[in-house]
């Protein structure tokens, strides 16, 4: 099973909550989501973090383009 990790803030700021309820609710076993603090690779607020960039600006108004995204990760990663 692989993990997907949701930072709190982003969760706070986009639909990214959606999306954890839809990968628990029809993914379980294959994608464990998971909520972080803030990714250490981010800027963690200094700047707009990473992460947060990511969800807004590419997925965050559409659900199932994010949902589709992380299983399509996920399928691709040995």
């Amino acid at each position: 099973m692989r993990v997907a990790k949701f930072c709190k803030r982003n969760i706070e700021a986009t639909e990214a909550g959606k999306v954890i309820n839809i990968l628990q609710r029809d993914y379980q076993g294959i994608v464990e989501p998971i909520v972080v603090g803030c990714f250490k690779r981010c800027l963690e607020c200094r700047v707009t973090p990473f992460c947060r960039i990511q969800l807004t600006t590419i997925e965050a108004k559409n659900v199932n383009a994010l949902v589709k995204k992380i299983i399509q990760t996920v399928n691709e990663r040995p």
